[in-house]
Order: structure tokens, then sequence, then C-alpha cells
């Protein structure tokens, strides 16, 4: 694990940001907690669960309820994001180009010791896109066959009826697959690396410190650098040198 020396910080997420987070934990595991219970209401442990929280009707609520609120965030989302790129706040960086293909490639290179050095990545790298997405996607699969689910008879007076036991297998998948994936995949960037371990704290503080932001993120690096935004730290023996900033 890399020595923690704090140094100058710049700030990465805004307080904005740092809420949605914050919500989208609490709803992410309500509705994972209430949710798998139903799905596996036939083992002890999902009866013990449903009996804890007052009954099948109560976790139904609860499970909806939050369903609302997690779709009513992503509305927000939605909004947040359209109305800063119409005020020009937002530069589109966690859109999915060829680049971040490269990128997967070139650090696959790297970890398998066919390349000297990491490849270098801008305000997010591949590994946060590719998170994002993931989360963007689920949120839709799980909305979308959860109201088909929620209201089944009036859904089938517009919609072919076999689409409401095809929407219960893809919600209870699609729930094991997004578990799994914060377990493992989440867990390990955000606590586990090397580098971050026991917890990353910027998406909490919204601040990340100017020498990690370098190591991790060296073309935003050199363009706050550039807009003189932060101040250079010194070149140190196994930093790389500064990459040149792409055109806005």
């Amino acid at each position: 694990m890399r020595s923690r020396h704090p140094g100058p910080a710049v700030q990465r997420f805004t307080l904005a940001q740092r809420i949605e987070h914050f919500l989208l934990i609490i709803t992410f595991n309500v509705l994972a907690f209430t949710g798998l219970p139903q799905k596996y209401f036939f083992t002890g442990w999902a009866e013990r669960i449903i009996r804890l929280m007052g009954g099948i009707e109560t976790t139904r609520l609860i499970h909806r309820t939050f369903a609302v609120l997690l779709i009513l965030q992503s509305f927000y989302h939605i909004g947040a994001v359209l109305a800063a790129r119409r005020a020009g706040r937002e530069r589109g960086t966690m859109s999915i180009t060829f680049r971040d293909v490269r990128d997967v490639l070139l650090d696959i290179a790297y970890l398998a010791g066919m390349r000297r050095e990491r490849p270098v990545f801008g305000r997010y790298d591949y590994r946060q896109k590719f998170e994002y997405w993931a989360v963007v996607w689920g949120t839709a699969i799980m909305a979308t066959t959860g109201l088909i689910m929620w209201f089944p008879e009036f859904l089938a007076r517009f919609l072919p009826g076999v689409l409401v036991p095809a929407a219960r297998v893809a919600h209870g998948g699609e729930a094991i697959l997004a578990v799994a994936a914060v377990i493992i995949w989440h867990f390990y960037n955000a606590h586990f690396r090397p580098e971050v371990f026991p917890m990353d704290p910027a998406m909490f503080t919204g601040q990340v410190e100017v020498e990690r932001l370098r190591r991790e993120h060296a073309e935003e690096y050199a363009r706050l650098v550039e807009a003189g935004i932060v101040r250079p730290l010194p070149e140190g023996a196994d930093q790389p040198a500064l990459p040149s900033v792409p055109p806005q």
C-alpha cells in the first residue's frame, strides 16, 4: 500500500454529486435488502428477513417506495447532466470512446508485463466510465421490469402478456448481477485497491490529493495545471512527464 502524505488537494466532485452518490448508496442497499428475500422467499434466511421487516406486504411497500426514489433520482441525474451541458459545464467526459477500448488493451498489456508504463487517463478512466454506464444500464432495466411487475394487468392491455414473466426473470437476474458487480468491481476499486485501501474518500469529501490526481489522471492534472487551477508538483523520479492537453 502506498504511504499517505496529505498534500494539496483539488475539488473533484461537487456537493450535489456527493449527495447523489450518498442517496444511491441508500436506495441500492435498501432495494437489495428488500428485493433479494422476495426472489428467494422459499429459503430460511429470506423468511427471517421478511419477518424482521414486518411481513411480505411491508417488505414490498419498502421496496417499491425506494424504487420510486431511485427512479426520481435517475430523472434528477438526467436533468442535471443536460443542464450542465447546456451551461457548458460538462465536457462529455463520461462518454465511452474508442480511446477507452485502447486504454483497456494498453492496461492489460501493462499488467501482463508487456509495457513499462500504464496508459495516461483523463478526468475519468475506462473503469469509472464502465461502472457509471453499468449503473445507468442496470437502473433502466430494473425500473422498466419493476414497473411491469408492479402493474401487470394495466401494461398487459398494451403489451404482450409474456413480458410479465420475462420481466420477473430479468429483474431478478439483473439484481444478482448488480449486487455481484458492487461487491467485486466497485468494492475493489473504491476500497481494496492498494492505492486507496481501506477506502477512497474522494466521493465523500469531494476532494482528491493533487499528487494522486497526477498519478491516476495525469491528463486531467495537466489540464488543471495549464488552466492555473492547481500548482504543478515537482517531478518525481517515478512520475511520467506531463502529457499534452487535448483541445477542448
